[in-house]
């Protein structure tokens, strides 16, 4: 193959990798993957954070292009202290959403609290990200399971 054909192959693998996710490869329902969020969110707003882990892992997964998803683990990696790993999670969804004013305020924040760790040793870890939006796809979800949990069902 010459070197042009095998250059214009590969940037079209690329792109396709780049832009092709899992959930449309293996054809995930979208309602399911807004349970998976809602449930997350809620875990995070629970202080339950190796489970936040777990599943924005799974989201990401199934869909790598999604900024929101890298948001909220990114907030609950930092809850865990492990903030290098968190603001590798922002720089990846900045990738795929270098316009997101969230993701935008969350690196600045975690380099911040990069900073002020490294220069006071002795200090605590810094305190969270501030709270994360519901994602509008997920609100209905959740809003569904808090009253559902808060009538005892």
């Amino acid at each position: 193959m010459p070197a042009s054909a095998a250059a214009i192959s590969n940037r079209t693998v690329s792109s396709f990798v780049r832009g092709t996710t899992m959930q449309s490869i293996l054809g995930i329902d979208q309602g399911a993957l807004d349970q998976v969020m809602a449930t997350a969110y809620l875990l995070y707003q629970s202080g339950r954070y190796a489970e936040v882990d777990v599943l924005c892992r799974g989201l990401i997964a199934a869909d790598h292009t999604y900024w929101w998803s890298y948001s909220l683990h990114a907030a609950a990696l930092r809850r865990m202290g492990r903030l290098a790993e968190a603001l590798e999670q922002i720089d990846n969804g900045l990738a795929h959403e270098p316009g997101e004013k969230k993701l935008q305020l969350m690196r600045g924040e975690i380099l911040a609290a990069i900073g002020s760790w490294r220069d006071r040793p002795s200090c605590p870890q810094p305190s969270a990200v501030s709270a994360l939006p519901v994602p509008p796809e997920a609100s209905g979800v959740a809003d569904e399971l808090s009253s559902t949990a808060a009538a005892g069902g």
